[in-house]
């Protein structure tokens, strides 16, 4: 039997997404020593392998567990790394490249509306937008989306997140209050704009001041708003020097956090995990609970 601590070790998980995996999903149910402590055993350990590996592979978290709870454990596994057949779950997640090849407007206005509507915002991001936005970046690479078709798709899906971001009713007074945005230099704004707008959706105040901000208005800013917390976006390993700078000077005003897909290789600010839409969720309960 493995804690929690251990659990997190071995399967390259954090142990907040495995908390999550478990009460969301129910991909385990681990057991509880004498002082309360869930305990994971091989089969387990196994299991949220097999899940990290298919998240991996683009897909998303729930049809991640359901594969798992549905088939053996040696038949996720090579699922994750094998060809994807038509039922697969990532073949709805290449909508928004399609969209991105045909410069179909009505189908991806279309698509985004029936999108945003389905589920509470930090799954709709999590399991369906950052997902279909990897699978369109990966489309863009082979070279079956050109430039123009990812500037396209993209340029639709940061509208509606804005669009979704001021149509969220304010928060109450004494809500409490974070900054979001990205350090100078920085343009890749649509994993921060979504977990601004899952944050909003939780009841907190934010300023979003969003892409391309030099290190002395994020001071002045910070200074002056006096918020809980700062959260910056690491997008891409170009961001890492302007973002370490940021922090550098952030830390002494305020909690600085980061996202993104380098947020590990900045020190001084603590990481948010991957999944923009959970991190936000928890960042929101956190602060509340402060």
């Amino acid at each position: 039997m493995y804690t929690a601590s251990r659990a997190a070790e071995l399967t390259g998980v954090p142990r907040e997404t495995l908390r999550k995996w478990e009460q969301r999903y129910g991909v385990v149910s681990p057991a509880r020593s004498e002082g309360n402590y869930r305990l994971y055993d091989d089969d387990a350990v196994r299991r949220l392998s097999v899940m990290r590996d298919l998240v991996d592979a683009g897909w998303s978290p729930r049809e991640a567990a359901r594969r798992v709870m549905d088939e053996p454990v040696g038949s996720a596994s090579s699922a994750a790394r094998g060809p994807q057949g038509l039922d697969s779950p990532l073949a709805r997640l290449d909508e928004l490249a399609a969209c991105g090849q045909d410069f179909d407007v009505m189908r991806l206005e279309s698509l985004l509306d029936k999108a945003f509507a389905q589920a509470e915002l930090d799954l709709v991001v999590d399991e369906w937008l950052m997902p279909s936005l990897v699978r369109l970046g990966e489309a863009w690479q082979r070279g079956d989306v050109t430039v123009a078709g990812e500037h396209f798709v993209s340029a639709a899906v940061l509208r509606r997140l804005a669009q979704t971001f001021h149509q969220l009713p304010h928060p109450p007074p004494g809500a409490p209050h974070a900054i979001v945005g990205l350090a100078r230099g920085s343009r890749h704004e649509l994993g921060v704009m979504a977990f601004a707008a899952v944050l909003r959706s939780r009841g907190v105040l934010v300023t979003y001041l969003g892409a391309d901000l030099p290190v002395e208005s994020w001071i002045d800013t910070a200074r002056a708003l006096q918020p809980a917390a700062v959260v910056l976006g690491v997008p891409t390993v170009d961001d890492l020097p302007a973002v370490r700078e940021a922090v550098d000077a952030l830390s002494s005003v305020t909690t600085v956090l980061v996202g993104g897909a380098h947020q590990r290789r900045v020190r001084g600010a603590e990481p948010l995990g991957h999944q923009a839409g959970q991190a936000a969720a928890g960042l929101a309960e956190r602060l509340g609970s402060a």
